[in-house]
């Protein structure tokens, strides 16, 4: 997993409301686990904000804007429509929270970024077939740049 350059403060976000109101955009089911049931939000929510620190102010704004006792996914148009910015850092931290998770991407099969070894000389089958054949024939055909 890829570190930002620096974990922020989450102390101004009610990380308890925020959990609650994840579960109900993200909760258990088709053999996930819920947000709350991987820690998610606890333990990625520093990181995410690390490399998004323009989601923080949006981020209070919805989780004071919402009521976790109350809320259905169905809030969430609303807030879309009263507050995009809100919307948009609620969505995008919770999802990025749960993603980062490993027992989630573990799930989904996702192991991380992966380095794939390339060898530039092994050509490709549409090289092979002679697709690039008449490019090369045709030759060059740039202009030098001036000067």
């Amino acid at each position: 997993m890829t570190a930002p350059a620096s974990s922020a403060s989450t102390g101004e976000i009610d990380i308890g409301r925020l959990i609650a109101l994840a579960d109900v955009m993200l909760p258990a089911a088709h053999g996930m686990p819920a947000v709350s049931d991987v820690e998610a939000v606890e333990s990625y929510l520093p990181q995410v904000l690390g490399w998004r620190d323009d989601l923080r102010e949006p981020l209070v704004r919805a989780v004071d804007a919402l009521d976790p006792s109350s809320f259905t996914i169905d809030r969430l148009s609303a807030l879309h429509e009263e507050d995009e910015d809100a919307y948009v850092a609620l969505t995008t931290s919770v999802a990025a929270c749960y993603y980062l998770s490993p027992v989630v991407r573990e799930l989904i099969g996702y192991p991380g970024q992966v380095a794939k070894a390339y060898d530039p000389f092994a050509y490709t089958e549409w090289v092979a077939e002679g697709l690039l054949d008449p490019v090369v024939e045709r030759g060059p055909i740039w202009r030098e740049a001036p000067g």
